[in-house]
């Protein structure tokens, strides 16, 4: 009688058990729903390590395109940032190929409006979206690493023998039944050792390959997910939906094989926590391991694409989602045969309550204006407009009309320490390089220098200045140029036209609108700034009579 309470207690707590299970997974997907719904329309605010934007960035750096956004002009307008803001992506491959987008300008219009055409369609379809992004969830994150870095390493990577593995279960079966049918002293002490044997084996062989099992369980998430998709039959999706099911066509027999793998995903769950004893007595996973390693062999083309394809589709769910929630924005027009530029309204992305600014110009353009007054924050909004425009087709304006750019800046610079080069050669090294890639571009390029050569003395930068910023006139380019220097408005004049940023200086504050204006800056604030900070009066007056001096007579008191 008494076995028998033993054994409803533990069929009781076995029910509970699995009550439990089932109810944690119901309030997990409730999770996700309601967290999809809510995100949706909002900045992204995922918290990204820079060692995670560094993983991200791989898959960009490992397979790009002719034409990208380099170091220099990405720090420049700090476009890490901006990619943070849009991210609103659920997997790897949803964020490593998000960040790929952002980084290569698409000189091909049909691609462009086809990414329009598809974030457009995530928008109106809610159901469709979110159960996407369920698919998308699914597939996940590949945690201390990036997904790219290892699919060249796995379809090369040669599978081990898988004797061991085949022998440590036969070694543990024929204990048991020595231990139930021959001697069970003699059994229990190989059911023992059998035990150990696998324990051991197991971890000795999973160490060398743990590292793969991620990935792999990412291509056998991203199978499942082209597969899911397919099933929505989303009308939208037809012309990928084709894409996915020949490529997982390529890959049945590794979905098939991909069985008792370990998903990378641990969640602490019952059967987890009993699906990863049966591993280590089994080896089951290391047995599939090897079989999927020879299957996956000579596919890394079929492997990027399929990334490629998924990537794609959560980019543009993202895209949407960013889109949602921009006060207003512009899908771009792209013209031919000049090299200005029509802006009417643009703002800042990340900046709330961002002052807008409208530009039509053919011209070159040469900002002054006081400290502060918002020359370098225009500069930056232009250039971030003409990447969103030429990658996501969004720009964050009520018009944007331009043609297709090559996009640099020369902007945030500072000295290079490893290099031991000063700020100076910083700076003419990244400004040099805007002349090398004229040389190889077959596009007219979009130039964006802030405060040129301000490392070195004032003689020589405003004559080389000068010289520099009239060569790249005379080339393909269309060049947005801020400086101090208020005589490059007269000694360029004809090259570029004149813009300037303006501030209303009273005795206690500074007050800016951030409005642009034609012509060249008439005012100066820095003296002025000296006494709204609270320095001694000597110090201004004396400022002001040296400047005065100055422009008098051209030499210094």
């Amino acid at each position: 009688m008494e076995n028998n309470h033993i054994l409803i207690l533990i069929v009781l707590a076995i029910v509970c058990a699995i009550i439990a299970y089932l109810n944690s997974i119901k309030s997990a997907k409730e999770r996700l729903h309601n967290r999809l719904i809510k995100s949706y329309g909002k900045k992204a605010n995922k918290k990204i390590s820079v060692d995670e934007l560094e993983q991200i960035s791989h898959f960009y750096k490992n397979s790009r395109a002719k034409y990208y956004i380099d170091d220099i002009t990405w720090n420049d307008l700090d476009m890490d940032r901006v990619y943070k803001a849009i991210n609103n992506t659920n997997s790897s491959i949803g964020q490593e190929y998000l960040y790929k987008m952002l980084r290569e300008p698409i000189n091909d219009e049909a691609r462009l409006k086809e990414t329009d055409n598809l974030a457009d369609s995530f928008d109106g379809d809610e159901d469709g979206r979110i159960k996407c992004q369920k698919i998308f969830a699914f597939i996940g994150y590949a945690k201390h690493m990036a997904v790219s870095d290892y699919v060249g390493m796995v379809v090369d990577l040669m599978p081990k023998s898988n004797v061991i593995n085949y022998l440590s279960p036969v070694f543990l079966i024929v204990s048991l039944v020595i231990m139930l049918f021959v001697n069970s002293a003699v059994g229990i002490l190989l059911v023992i050792a059998a035990m150990a044997f696998s324990v051991i084996t197991y971890y000795r062989f999973k160490a060398d390959v743990e590292k793969y099992f991620v990935c792999i369980g990412q291509i056998v998430k991203m199978i499942k997910a082209a597969k899911d998709i397919r099933k929505l039959n989303l009308s939208y999706l037809a012309d990928i939906n084709e894409k996915l099911s020949s490529l997982s066509k390529e890959f049945d027999k590794v979905y098939k094989n991909a069985g008792m793998l370990e998903n990378g995903n641990v969640t602490g769950s019952l059967s987890e926590i009993l699906l990863d004893y049966l591993r280590m007595l089994t080896h089951i996973d290391l047995i599939k391991f090897n079989n999927m390693v020879k299957l996956l062999n000579n596919k890394e083309k079929e492997i990027y694409e399929l990334m490629n394809t998924l990537g794609y589709i959560e980019s543009c769910i993202a895209i949407a989602s960013f889109r949602k929630s921009l006060d207003y924005y512009s899908k771009p027009e792209f013209v031919s045969g000049k090299k200005g530029m029509e802006i009417i309204d643009v703002y800042h992305p990340l900046i709330a309550n961002a002052v807008s600014n409208s530009l039509t110009e053919d011209n070159n353009i040469l900002l002054t204006g006081s400290n502060a007054s918002g020359k370098s924050t225009f500069l930056k909004t232009v250039a971030i407009n003409a990447i969103l425009s030429q990658t996501i087709f969004t720009s964050v304006s009520k018009k944007y009309k331009a043609p297709k750019f090559r996009i640099f800046s020369s902007m945030a610079l500072r000295d290079d320490l490893e290099g031991n080069d000063s700020y100076y050669i910083v700076e003419i090294k990244s400004i040099k390089r805007i002349f090398d890639a004229m040389d190889e571009s077959d596009l007219p390029v979009l130039i964006f220098i802030d405060e040129i050569l301000k490392g070195t003395n004032t003689v020589e930068r405003v004559a080389a200045s000068t010289e520099i910023l009239k060569n790249l006139s005379y080339m393909n380019a269309f060049i947005f140029a801020a400086t101090h220097d208020v005589e490059l408005t007269t000694l360029l004049e004809g090259e570029y036209k004149n813009y300037h940023f303006q501030e209303n200086v009273t005795n206690d504050q500074v007050l800016f609108d951030y409005k642009l204006l034609d012509g060249a800056a008439s005012t100066r604030n820095a003296i002025k700034l000296l006494k709204v900070l609270g320095f001694k009066d000597e110090i201004v007056e004396n400022s002001n009579n040296r400047a005065r001096a100055f422009l008098n007579s051209g030499l210094w008191d």
